[in-house]
């Protein structure tokens, strides 16, 4: 078969699993929009019960919520990428487009949602400042590098996921034969 041949057959929903799909689609629901939602929760909670000092605390939960917003609307992509890579078994060639493009993003993600990794908050005549840009260079250098797990994934995972693709197709070719001989 030629490169042109496996990508084509890669790329058939025969070849696809939509139970990885599905379960792949509510991990990404679960890590980027509600752990986000349920920091938020949690952080109110404390803010309420912990800094009632300031008059005026609605400024901060006000801008703690936002932040909380642009990470959950963000993510969506994400989770729409999450959807067709866990359809996409590993050793799939479409896998490896479908999983530079969710590092790439994921990088993009990490700093628009960070602001730049640098936080402010004020509220009853006391202003927060957090400045976490190392950290978050960091961390898209690390997303980044999920480029070359990629290709890892790929090439130690080939040779399975032809085993597999043969193996439902000898299966499926022995059904179809017992529905013709019965």
């Amino acid at each position: 078969m030629t490169l042109k041949e496996d990508i084509i057959s890669d790329l058939s929903p025969k070849n696809g699993s939509l139970s990885g799909a599905l379960i792949s689609f509510f991990i990404a629901i679960g890590v980027f929009v509600i752990f986000p939602y349920i920091i938020f929760i949690l952080t109110a909670g404390y803010i309420d019960d912990n800094i009632a000092v300031l008059e005026d605390i609605g400024p901060i939960k006000g801008a703690v919520w936002a932040w909380v917003e642009d990470i959950i609307k963000y993510s969506f992509p994400l989770v729409i990428l999450s959807l067709f890579i866990g359809f996409y078994r590993a050793g799939s060639y479409v896998r490896i487009p479908l999983k530079i493009l969710f590092a790439l993003y994921i990088g993009a993600w990490l700093w628009i949602s960070s602001h730049g990794g640098v936080f402010g908050f004020s509220a009853g005549g006391m202003t927060l400042g957090l400045d976490i840009t190392h950290v978050v260079y960091v961390m898209v250098m690390i997303s980044f590098a999920m480029i070359f797990v990629a290709f890892a994934e790929f090439s130690g995972n080939r040779k399975k996921y032809l085993e597999a693709i043969d193996k439902k197709k000898d299966t499926m070719s022995r059904r179809r034969a017992r529905r013709l001989s019965g």
